[in-house]
């Protein structure tokens, strides 16, 4: 039991996390180098299977005392909005990096 402890005791990215910490740097991190990066991780690993992509919808109107996400607790639903915009526009990047073929075999 202690050897899987040791194993998995270390840190690590949270998937809440993306992109992980180093690449927060505005000077480093390039519309460039996100399409550079997206596109190899799919070719390079996943071109059959297909990627996943994590949308976290960060509103809540109450406090989960068991939750590490990032979140905004609020009962005024029309803060939303512009989030999901945003959230859209991203998604669109992503249709645009992508034939519709690789997207349909998900």
């Amino acid at each position: 039991m202690n050897s899987l402890i040791d194993k998995y005791n270390i840190p690590g990215p949270r998937y809440t996390s993306y992109p992980t910490v180093p690449y927060w740097e505005n000077e480093n991190f390039t519309s460039e180098k996100w399409q550079s990066t997206v596109i190899r991780a799919f070719n390079e690993s996943n071109a059959e299977e297909g990627i996943s992509i994590y949308i976290h919808l960060p509103f809540c109107e109450n406090l989960c005392t068991f939750c590490a996400c990032h979140k905004r607790i609020t009962k005024q639903h029309s803060v939303e909005t512009p989030y999901l915009e945003s959230v859209l526009k991203e998604w669109n990047l992503y249709l645009d990096l992508f034939s519709q073929s690789a997207i349909s075999n998900q």
